[in-house]
């Protein structure tokens, strides 16, 4: 009995285990204790004493195994934890990489173009070309930041302030604005439901998932393409698509194409470059509305991108 306690002290039990062994050894001390201990008395004694060596027994087993179980589950909480600080680690390098690499491209251009303005003896036009260079650049480069920036803000802000919005007026304006900026350059179609349609928006980050969603269908349109933008209502759902009839997207490439650095982003039609961050922009932004986003594509096909929002 004694030395069942010791084993208690240093082994660990299931809690099945314990009793069986437990009921199986006073069993077994209870049907030969007779042979050995005639006396009544002592022979009473002896069970009550194997009762409680027994009780010690499980008592001691069920400690030690809550115990550390117990120091398991905080083991395993913080090999997680340093899981998620070591993949936050890889993600910042990455970050940082990418950044470098992007943000690289457009200073040097700058740094070139000055270079070349202090050597040469420019005409007014070679300086007005210069000019544009540089701010063609530093367009690029803020762009860059600028997406960097609302998506680290995103990341904080676990909830937006969100206001009641009829959609349709929302999404008439969005594409005026575009149809007077790009002056002809691109085709926008907008079909509406036929009839007024809210939805709690926060209005300046969703301009932000229109303007995402139809500068990428202008980057992979070719020229003089249709984009159409539809807005319509399912049961309790309302669904915005911007399609386009492009280029596509290859099969292997849809699973990342909402990835941060997506390994799916590629430079346009025209030769647009991308960083990779304006589809990951809009999948975090319409998460936040308590909707989702789906793509579906199809190489020369063209690309449809659709937004679900709860209606109210």
């Amino acid at each position: 009995m004694v030395g069942l306690v010791i084993v208690g002290t240093f082994y660990t039990f299931e809690y099945l285990d314990t009793i069986l062994i437990v009921l199986i050894t006073g069993l077994i001390f209870s049907f030969m204790l007779p042979f050995y201990q005639p006396v009544v008395n002592e022979l009473v004694l002896n069970n009550l004493a194997s009762v409680l060596t027994l009780t010690v027994f499980f008592c001691i087993s069920r400690y030690i195994f809550s115990y550390r179980a117990d120091n398991f589950f905080k083991i395993k909480a913080i090999e997680e934890k340093n899981i998620e600080i070591e993949n936050a680690s890889n993600a910042k390098n990455e970050i940082l990489g990418v950044v470098a690499h992007d943000l690289r491209n457009p200073l040097a251009i700058i740094k070139s173009v000055t270079m070349l303005m202090e050597m040469e003896d420019s005409t007014a036009d070679d300086y007005r070309e210069n000019i544009e260079m540089i701010k063609n650049a530093c367009d690029k480069a803020t762009s860059i930041i600028h997406d960097l920036l609302e998506t680290a803000q995103n990341e904080i802000h676990n909830r937006f302030d969100l206001e009641k919005t009829e959609l349709d007026d929302f999404l008439s304006m969005i594409i005026e604005e575009w149809l007077k900026n790009k002056k002809g350059q691109v085709n926008i179609v907008y079909q509406n439901a036929g009839k007024p349609l809210y939805a709690k928006i926060h209005k300046e980050k969703m301009q932000r998932v229109m303007d995402n969603l139809i500068i990428n269908a202008i980057k992979f349109s070719k020229p003089e393409g249709n984009i159409d933008v539809s807005l319509s209502q399912i049961n309790d759902n309302i669904f915005i698509k911007v399609r386009d009839y492009g280029i596509g997207i290859p099969d292997e490439m849809l699973p990342y194409i909402f990835d941060r650095f997506s390994k799916a982003r590629r430079n346009g039609v025209r030769g647009e470059a991308s960083v990779g961050l304006g589809l990951s922009i809009v999948q975090q932004i319409v998460k936040k509305h308590d909707g989702n986003i789906e793509v579906s594509s199809a190489p020369d096909s063209g690309t449809t991108f659709t937004i679900k929002l709860p209606h109210i």
